[in-house]
């Protein structure tokens, strides 16, 4: 577990240093207005949701271990272009090589599932997630102090250079210190047809909900990332300094949750409700969100939305594996990842059509209204017991 923890710690903090705290910069530096910029954040999501299923099948066949140092190769080579990228086309060949292969999440989950037992499964995705989201405690302001703080000049170069060279470090932590996970193919040939296999995951009762909800809570959540730096430069005139530190408090809060109030939280309720808490959690964050224009109303929105969002996405994987057959595990945490690719590459530009063209507050009252049908819809079968 450790190497891999590591892994995706020192990942993440190469991705986000980029992508949180200076592509949008560095897409506007060349040209790109706001809603090419979105469009731009969202291009890996798009690309995953084709990908990630094709990759997680793999990780069934040949090990987990191959396709995460595929990973690290693939993301060495974006950042490497987007380092001396001074044309759009360049910066979007790099997002698209990224989201072909990345698979940190769902192949590392897949790992995970491989080598803990079901009683522990919960815990340790969470520790994963944890450490995924203390790598967004430290990416953005390492991405805001190397790029620079004006805003129509970043140092974009350093940056992604600096992303580069974690990539190169983790294909060797990977490498050396990662035990190959066993393909749980290899014993046994599957006769069924990949896309069949993928249709008969989806159509199974037991589990297709819990793509649907996935994809739905981070809809709303991805839309709210997509436009949260516009909301708060209209709200509290902040720019990227200020985000770029608030950034390091969502990923602390994220870290604790998925540390700590997950464990708390499981041990008390099974999976479903423990779900359900979850966006009860993110609508009581979203709302607050909506009627803030103080520190103090904010503090208390982002503890709810990274309590509810910590809580609820390893919880679903979790569940998701639990009632998977091992052989089609990650297949299936890979097609639960192109459900959050559509979330993020539709929900950014679909909350920031809202955010032009009816104000500032419009995208979080669309999402009180989805997360509230969610409840309504989805809420039963969540609160019945397992």
């Amino acid at each position: 577990m450790l190497p891999l923890i590591i892994y995706v710690f020192i990942d993440v903090i190469a991705f986000s240093s980029v992508i949180i705290a200076v592509l949008p910069f560095h897409v506007m530096f060349l040209g790109a207005g706001p809603f090419i910029v979105t469009l731009y954040m969202s291009t890996f999501s798009f690309i995953q949701f084709f990908a990630s299923p094709y990759i997680g099948r793999l990780s069934d066949k040949l090990g987990r271990k191959p396709m995460l140092l595929t990973s690290c190769v693939a993301d060495f080579i974006s950042h490497s272009i987007m380092a001396i990228a001074t044309t759009l086309n360049l910066v979007l060949i790099s997002r698209i090589i990224a989201g072909l292969f990345s698979c940190n999440i769902s192949v590392g989950s897949a790992y995970i599932s491989d080598i803990t037992n079901e009683k522990d499964r919960t815990k340790y995705i969470g520790y994963y997630n944890a450490a995924f989201s203390l790598g967004f405690v430290i990416g953005p302001i390492v991405g805001g102090l190397l790029a620079g703080s004006n805003p129509s000049n970043p140092d974009y170069f350093r940056a992604n250079i600096f992303a580069a060279t974690i990539n190169f470090i983790n294909f060797f932590i990977l490498f050396i210190f990662l035990k190959p996970s066993k393909p749980v193919e290899k014993a046994k040939e599957k006769s069924k047809k990949f896309l069949s296999e993928i249709f008969s995951i989806i159509t199974n009762k037991n589990i297709s909900y819990l793509f649907y909800l996935y994809f739905l809570v981070n809809f709303v959540f991805s839309g709210l990332n997509g436009v949260f730096a516009l909301w708060s430069k209209e709200v509290f005139n902040w720019g990227p300094k200020q985000i770029g530190f608030l950034m390091c408090f969502v990923g602390i809060l994220l870290a604790l949750h998925q540390s700590f109030s997950i464990n708390i939280i499981a041990s008390k309720f099974k999976e479903k409700k423990t779900i359900f808490i979850g966006i009860v959690s993110i609508f009581i964050g979203v709302l607050i969100l909506s009627i803030t224009r103080n520190y103090y109303f904010l503090g208390f929105a982002i503890f709810f939305l990274t309590l509810g969002i910590g809580i609820f996405n390893p919880t679903i994987y979790s569940l998701i594996s639990k009632k998977i057959s091992k052989s089609s595990t990650g297949s299936a945490l890979s097609i639960n990842q192109s459900a959050m690719s559509i979330a993020r590459f539709s929900g950014q530009p679909f909350a920031g059509i809202f955010f032009q063209s009816f104000g500032f507050n419009a995208p979080l009252f669309v999402g009180l209204a989805i997360l509230g049908i969610v409840k309504i819809v989805f809420g039963s079968n969540l609160l019945n017991d397992e």
